[in-house]
């Protein structure tokens, strides 16, 4: 073979293995498959009374992947069963003695007619507001795409024959986690994406439905729903957030459903068409280096030019993107607009590993400063926007094992204040994107580098090893950070944990071979700064009084759950000081609505004036500053 044709079969595997697609697995984690039973994302609305919260749960039923969403009511304290204040999914579904609310016919769903360019128009989802091309995904060889749209609005006549049976109307949401928004002077609501296709918000106290919209990148897709041998698959999938100075936009990944966010404006979520709520939709036809979004969106103003600032959607390019990039898509973009890069939305490249969402720091006057994210390959990088949006990153470290063998950074990182200036970036490593990835028994570790802003790290030699067994030594004078190795081979960090009063907490996996196997996580509380479990300031216990490192839980849980339980202050001693002490509740979820109380935190730290300091020259610094 010669040397041409060589280097043309080397161009061929190239390319092959780049378009190569991750096939992203949109089944749940864990399932309790004997009952039927999986249990999605929760969220725990904080409460000024400490203890006191509102419990917002996702559930399917696995046999036919039909879902519900409830509020549960906790009362003051920690652990014992919470009382159900309502189920969406059985609202929207009606039971023998109460009619579906709202009816199938009077749900306000909503899509949008997206031109080629980007620009949008936002109309009913009902059969005559569609498009011709929208109504002839529907219609597909049997014609009956109205009879389907029908169907997805709720209407049931026809289950079973020809369309599927569903137990509940509301699809199951089992990876995007619920937003929940309280506007001054509006109805709180709580935003879900659901595997039904549609994103929903419901009233966050009655439970009824508000508005949903139906993304018009997932309408190709939607005729699989009503097909009697459905197959489960991912729609609405992603992660939301919510922010925006002038009014509250909420943007959404749409996961493995498709490559793509949408922005919705809900300012005012009982008005939603009446403000045109659908603001626009970005996906890997407006940009080729846009993929499967299945990390949080976010939010932020950034100043594009001096004494010009606007909000953008920063979003990176995900799974099965042509390349890796952050984008920033300008929330004021006009809806009859087209999406023009360089003027309503900006792409800095990166490499081809997906990245993974990003850590986001402001400036005092709440413009975007930096942002950090992590990709496959474990590079961590740095965007500085102190200048406005950049045209590059800078590669600040890559996570590899003792081996050298790179490990995935796919959560998001968490941004804290090193001491003696610039930021502590903290993140596990470890992926759980494909059914195969299940079987990883490659090392992953636990990681918090000092980013002083100015240097780089070339590996994990300058950084200190914590072995968790509380006799580690203070950092190495020079040291850039420290981590921990995970000690279980399948052992991996996928979700981001919490900061609280200077201790990071988070939760590993170890899945199972499949989602019906048993799957564990273990619980890791330590102080940011120094690593370790246990310093004095940062106290993690378990009920029994052991420290909480590696802790196994009962089940897996995917990120750590914090009730504020009580603040203590101490008098004042003879320097002005003030010691503060902060104790939280550990809890867990198990199956419906049931809280268990799985170990405490308690951070004590100074407040008010930390020290005297006499200056003797103090009239000629006055003088000076004038």
């Amino acid at each position: 073979m010669n040397s041409v044709l060589v280097l043309m079969l080397l161009i061929c595997l190239q390319a092959g293995a780049a378009s190569a697609e991750l096939v992203i697995d949109s089944l749940p984690v864990a399932a309790a498959c004997k009952t039927g039973q999986a249990h999605g994302p929760l969220l725990l609305p904080r409460s000024p009374v400490a203890g006191e919260a509102d419990l917002y749960q996702a559930a399917a039923d696995i046999s036919d992947w039909g879902g519900h969403f409830s509020r549960y009511l906790l009362a003051a304290g920690a652990g014992g069963g919470a009382t159900l204040a309502w189920d969406a999914g059985i609202i929207l579904t009606g039971t023998s003695s109460t009619p579906p609310a709202p009816a199938p016919a009077l749900r306000q769903i909503y899509t949008a007619i997206v031109q080629p360019d980007g620009a949008l128009a936002m109309v009913p989802f009902a059969w005559a507001s569609l498009s011709t091309a929208q109504q002839a995904m529907l219609n597909l060889e049997d014609g009956a795409g109205e009879q389907r749209l029908a169907y997805l609005r709720g209407d049931r006549t026809l289950e079973g024959a020809p369309f599927r049976r569903r137990g509940s109307i509301l699809g199951d949401a089992i990876h995007s986690t619920p937003v929940y928004v309280a506007p001054e002077g509006k109805r709180a609501a709580v935003f879900l994406g659901a595997n039904d296709g549609m994103l929903h918000t419901f009233d966050a106290i009655s439970g009824v439905e508000l508005f949903a919209y139906v993304p018009d990148a997932l309408i190709e897709n939607l005729h699989h729903l009503t097909n009697p041998a459905y197959l489960h698959r991912a729609y609405v999938d992603g992660q939301a957030s919510i922010g925006g100075e002038k009014k509250n936009v909420l943007v959404s990944a749409m996961g493995g459903g498709a490559k793509g966010v949408f922005a919705l404006d809900v300012s005012d979520p009982a008005r939603f068409a009446g403000g045109g709520g659908a603001l626009w939709e970005f996906t890997d036809r407006h940009d080729a280096m846009m993929g499967n979004v299945i990390t949080l969106p976010q939010v932020a103003r950034v100043r594009v030019r001096k004494d010009v600032d606007r909000d953008f959607a920063i979003v990176t390019s995900g799974l099965n993107a042509s390349d890796g990039a952050l984008f920033l898509l300008a929330l004021d973009k006009p809806r009859s607009e087209g999406w023009q890069r360089n003027i309503n939305y900006y792409r800095i490249k990166t490499r081809p590993d997906a990245l993974s969402a990003p850590a986001l720091i402001n400036s005092s006057d709440g413009v975007l400063r930096y942002a950090y994210a992590g990709d496959l390959d474990g590079r961590l990088w740095r965007f500085d926007f102190r200048d406005g949006a950049p045209s590059s990153a800078d590669q600040l470290f890559t996570a590899r094992d003792a081996s050298g063998n790179p490990q995935p950074i796919t959560e998001q990182p968490l941004l804290a204040h090193a001491p003696g200036g610039g930021y502590m970036v903290l993140f596990g490593t470890g992926q759980l994107i494909e059914a195969a990835d299940r079987s990883s028994r490659t090392q992953q570790s636990y990681y918090a580098i000092i980013d002083n802003l100015l240097d780089t790290i070339s590996g994990r030699h300058q950084l200190t090893q914590r072995f968790l067994d509380g006799a580690d030594l203070p950092l190495a004078p020079g040291s850039k950070g420290w981590f921990i190795d995970f000690t279980q081979p399948s052992e991996r960090s996928t979700h981001a944990g919490v900061l609280a009063d200077g201790a990071v907490l988070f939760n590993t996996v170890l899945p199972g071979a499949d989602m019906c196997s048993t799957t564990r996580s273990r619980s890791y509380v330590l102080n940011v700064l120094t690593g370790l479990p246990d310093d004095g300031l940062v106290t993690a216990r378990l009920p029994s009084g052991e420290a909480i490192v590696g802790t196994m839980l009962p089940n897996y849980a995917p990120v750590p759950l914090l009730l504020p339980q009580s603040v203590v202050f101490s008098t004042r001693d003879a320097l002005g000081r003030i010691r503060q002490e902060k104790e939280y509740a550990l809890v867990q979820v198990f199956g419906s609505g049931e809280v268990a109380r799985t170990g405490s935190l308690k951070a004590t730290r100074r407040v008010g004036r930390l020290s005297w300091r006499e200056i003797v020259n103090w009239r000629e610094l006055h003088e000076a500053a004038k």
